[in-house]
């Protein structure tokens, strides 16, 4: 046989191999052979754990991750998203022990479920005396501080095809600008003490950073900015107002109130730890998000 018969026949066979090969990657039940296989390793990999698995998947993760920067402006740290995960998997587990009790299970009432939760288990702590809220109220002032906010005049369309041209400069101009525009019948004509937290839950993130940016002496309208509603309003800073603490008088009643739900937390901290045993949690890597 020549060389060259040799190099064909070679060829023929890694041809033949390699098509027998292909076929054999397309076979359905090798497919079912290969799922199988890897679901007996993941089950090996648990070792009979029987607990309930809460898996955090990774759409999940950036969908609250997204959220909570838009709220903040700012990029999360890695203990801000931590933060985030392990709040997630604690209400999960409420809603979890929730049903286990009896309680209604519906989408609609999930935060309802937590909170009977919490009720059920913070029911049972004592009226604070008079000195454990006074410690309270000083060792958390942070708390109890009010952040930056604004006063804004408002105007609003609720129709976009009704917004006249020229209406900055109108409203500008205008001795009463209010009769320009539509009540808003939620907001007013008169915005006071928005910070922002709620700049960007009324407005969305990118209104917020421009109403964020105004300086002190700029008293000009400001828009057209577009609700997530899709109503257009247009604003004016006229008051800013820097953070505040009440006195411990003023705020006696909000005071009771935090160290009610504090000590509530420590109870249900303890008892979250308590029901963490019984769940195997699942926290899937996530990658590719604007957050990484």
């Amino acid at each position: 046989m020549t060389s060259q018969a040799s190099a064909e026949k070679i060829q023929e066979g890694e041809q033949s191999e390699v098509s027998l090969l292909w076929r054999f990657f397309r076979e359905p039940l090798l497919h079912f052979l290969l799922l199988a296989a890897g679901l007996f390793v993941a089950q090996g990999m648990i070792g009979g754990d029987e607990r309930e698995v809460i898996v955090v998947d990774a759409e999940a993760q950036r969908y609250l991750f997204s959220r909570e920067e838009d709220l903040r402006l700012r990029s999360l740290t890695d203990d801000d998203k931590q933060s985030i995960v392990d709040a997630f998997v604690e209400e999960e587990i409420l809603v979890r022990e929730a049903k286990a009790r009896g309680f209604t299970d519906s989408s609609r009432v999930r935060a309802l479920l937590v909170q009977n939760m919490r009720f059920l288990i913070g029911s049972d702590i004592p009226e604070p005396a008079e000195d454990e809220l006074r410690a309270h109220f000083e060792a958390n002032l942070d708390a109890f501080t009010s952040p930056p906010s604004f006063d804004f005049n408002h105007v609003m369309f609720s129709d976009p095809d009704t917004v006249p041209d020229g209406i900055l400069d109108a409203l500008n101009q205008a001795e009463d600008p209010s009769a320009l525009g539509g009540l808003d019948t939620q907001l007013g004509y008169r915005l006071r003490f928005l910070d922002q937290r709620r700049l960007v839950g009324l407005f969305g993130v990118e209104s917020a950073k421009d109403l964020l940016a105004v300086t002190e002496v700029d008293r000009d309208w400001r828009g057209p900015y577009v609700s997530p509603a899709g109503s257009i309003h247009f604003l004016r800073v006229i008051n800013r107002n820097r953070p505040r603490t009440p006195t411990y008088e003023l705020a006696k009643d909000w005071i009771s109130t935090h160290w009610l739900s504090a000590k509530s937390n420590e109870l249900l901290d303890a008892a979250i730890d308590d029901m963490r045993q019984n769940y195997l949690v699942v926290v899937e890597p996530v990658e590719g998000g604007r957050n990484d």
